[in-house]
Formats: C-alpha cells, sequence, structure tokens
C-alpha cells in the first residue's frame, strides 16, 4: 500500500494527534521512518509492503494472521479482523493447511461470480469511488 493510505494510524489517528495505540510500537517506529507525516510536493508517495519481512519477495503462508495476532498489521482494517474474531484469527495463525483450503474454496467461488462488463459495469480508476464519482476524474 501507500502511505497515504496509513497516515492517520501513524500521525493522527481518529483525529486525535496520536498514532493508533493498539498498534505494536516497533511497527509505528518503522512505519514512521518509512513514512513521514506528508510527502514532499513533486515526490511519489512512498509504497509500504502489508508484510515486510517478505518485501517484493511475497510468499503465500499464514503470516498474515500471526501478524495480526501480534498487532502488527500495516493496514487498520486489516488489524480489525482480530477485534471480534479472535478464533478465526487463531485458527488460521495455527492451521495452515486449513487457511490454504479456505482461501482456495473463497476463490473457486469468486470465480463463478459474473462480471459486468459493456455498460453494466466499469473498471474504476480508485477503488474508493465510482469512476462517476470520483473527484480525480474531471
Amino acid at each position: 500500500t501507500h502511505c497515504q493510505f496509513i497516515r492517520d494510524r501513524l500521525y493522527n489517528f481518529k483525529s486525535t494527534g496520536k498514532p493508533d495505540p493498539r498498534m505494536k510500537k516497533s511497527l509505528l517506529k518503522d512505519l514512521r521512518q518509512q513514512c513521514p507525516p506528508n510527502t514532499p510536493k513533486g515526490k511519489e508517495d512512498p509504497l509500504v509492503y502489508l508484510n515486510p519481512e517478505n518485501g517484493p519477495g511475497y510468499k503465500f503462508t499464514n503470516s498474515y494472521y500471526k501478524r495480526v495476532q501480534s498487532y502488527q498489521a500495516v493496514l487498520g482494517v486489516d488489524q480489525q479482523v482480530l477485534w471480534g474474531n479472535y478464533s478465526l484469527v487463531d485458527a488460521y495463525a495455527k492451521y495452515f493447511e486449513q487457511f490454504r483450503r479456505e482461501f482456495a474454496l473463497s476463490i473457486s467461488r469468486m470465480g463463478g461470480l459474473r462480471v459486468l462488463t459493456g455498460k453494466k459495469g466499469e473498471i474504476r480508476l480508485n477503488c474508493r469511488f465510482t469512476n462517476g464519482n470520483n473527484p480525480s476524474i474531471k
């Protein structure tokens, strides 16, 4: 992800002027080194790996759930998986084969979804907005 999507967790969580209190301190320190409070004008927003141990060489493992267990999820929405879903997070962190089977099943089911094409669907330029409501598109 890019720093713009996590800056609020690092510097102004819920408009408090402080970081997300549930984030592990070592992760906070690492992410703040990568993501300054503002991206300098003319510079590209830095890229942050969701699984920093692997960097660009991501391997399909259950390390995501292990990171969530230890309050080291980069994205706030990922960390929220832990709140109220302890059994799922714990099971996937402990039993990689269960995670792999259920992940494969979900991908298979997604493959059966009918994709909207032509005027019925669109490829969004920003996943947060339909293209008709995207403030970046003029």
